[in-house]
């Protein structure tokens, strides 16, 4: 189940990671775009001399005020989350420090599909 995801990555994309936790940070960003949304788009591309991975979705967003706030251990939306069907509240927490740990940065932005965008940075 779950929304239908859309995968564009047009270039040959190899960057040095730890492979377990870069999988771990994209699929924390996908997860928390299919709880809220009914179509998720994803991307990767170069941007320089970074790779970047883009996680749209049409969900809901989050408030441009609380962008920074959500990654912070068990802070949720009061509106848009529901307690019985949320995660821990780690998610995101988890999915930054581990990119931080590359050398990387996660950043949350309004998404062109009307929801939130997770942009996942990475330097080659």
């Amino acid at each position: 189940g779950g929304p239908p995801i859309k995968l564009d990555t047009a270039q040959s994309l190899v960057v040095p990671v730890r492979p377990n936790a870069f999988k771990r940070s994209v699929t924390n960003l996908v997860n928390n775009a299919a709880i809220h949304a009914d179509r998720i788009a994803i991307s990767a591309a170069w941007q320089g001399n970074m790779i970047v991975v883009i996680v749209d979705d049409d969900g809901p967003g989050i408030p441009e005020n609380e962008r920074e706030e959500v990654f912070k251990p068990f802070y949720r939306l009061d509106s848009s989350r529901n307690p019985e069907t949320g995660g821990t509240g780690l998610g995101l927490t988890i999915a930054r420090d581990l990119i931080r740990g590359h050398g990387g940065d996660i950043l949350l932005e309004q998404s062109p599909e009307g929801g939130l965008r997770a942009k996942l940075r990475l330097p080659a």
